[in-house]
């Protein structure tokens, strides 16, 4: 819900053209707008935009748009999960060359297993800690370390934009 603060937002004169406006605001917007020369030429011009676009013609749609539509829908679902599943490999393949590797060094699957759920839960915990703590640290430097990054950043910027080299024009 918006409330009512000076002059007529976009929202509301949009919204007051349309007849849409909320039972609290109408009255102070139309008070508002009946004394404000500015707010009144803002919902002008909104009522002509309004009038314009209903005068507009719809063009037809061609007789296979649905079909179309529903067609580029289904390609990007199929390609969608066919990353999800190009993924979800990667991950297995990963997590079973770590136990590889860690079986091969131990020398028993089920140390293994164990030693990588470990040294998982030990990851986790470390994590979760350094987000504790990292959080407020970077929350309280915030200001400093933009402006490091921005003292960084500049002087590379313009030493690259440097290296660049100048635009050809052509002539004809």
């Amino acid at each position: 819900m918006t409330t009512f603060t000076g002059h007529l937002s976009d929202s509301q004169a949009q919204r007051l053209v349309d007849g849409a406006l909320l039972d609290a605001e109408r009255t102070m917007v139309l008070e508002h707008q009946a004394a404000c020369l500015e707010c009144q030429a803002l919902a002008a011009s909104y009522r002509a935009l309004s009038d314009a676009l209903d005068d507009l013609e719809l063009p037809d749609l061609a007789p296979d748009f649905t079909e179309g539509v529903l067609a580029r829908i289904e390609v990007r679902e199929r390609t969608a999960a066919r990353e999800r599943r190009f993924a979800a490999a990667i991950v297995a393949a990963g997590a079973l060359a770590l136990v590889a590797a860690l079986g091969l060094s131990v020398g028993h699957w089920g140390d293994a297993v164990v030693g990588a759920l470990d040294f998982l839960s030990r990851a986790g915990h470390a994590l979760r800690l350094s987000a504790e703590v990292v959080t407020p640290v970077v929350s309280a430097l915030r200001l400093h370390i933009g402006l490091a990054c921005a003292v960084v950043a500049v002087p590379l910027l313009v030493a690259l934009s440097r290296l660049m080299p100048a635009p050809v024009t052509e002539t004809a």
